[in-house]
């Protein structure tokens, strides 16, 4: 994959991410408490996927993926938060088919996942600004 398709791709996650994180307060809005919780975990997924393009190139293909990535990333970081705040994430994408949150809970679990995708959109950035150096580091 070329340095531009890699950049583009992640900009399409980001803005996916984004767009997904709007949804979700839209659904809020709306009472549409389940499909909230789902269009969060997609803006975290979507974070997540950004993030592993800017950094290694690579495309996020099971599930099972996110978390390893969630869990390295608090780590090095040294952030509890990441993790703790994506296993919420996921909870809400749980959710959907159970329907036990209530509003309350989804309208706190939007706070933290704003926070945490802005985190994830942090370090993303900084990836690409290496990724796009790199070439002219040598």
């Amino acid at each position: 994959m070329s340095l531009e398709e890699r950049v583009q791709k992640t900009e399409l996650y980001m803005r996916q991410s984004l767009l997904y994180l709007n949804n979700a307060l839209e659904e809020i809005n709306k009472q549409n408490y389940e499909k909230a919780g789902e269009f969060l975990w997609g803006s975290v997924a979507e974070a997540l996927k950004a993030l592993q393009m800017a950094r290694k190139g690579l495309r996020v293909k099971r599930h099972r993926e996110f978390w390893d990535i969630a869990r390295e990333l608090s780590r090095e970081y040294a952030d509890e938060s990441i993790y703790v705040i994506f296993r919420e994430a996921n909870s809400l994408h749980s959710n959907f088919y159970e329907a036990s949150l209530k509003e309350e809970d989804v309208k706190i679990s939007f706070e933290r996942v704003r926070i945490l995708v802005g985190k994830l959109f942090d370090i993303t950035r900084s990836e690409l600004t290496k990724l796009l150096r790199e070439p002219y580091s040598s």
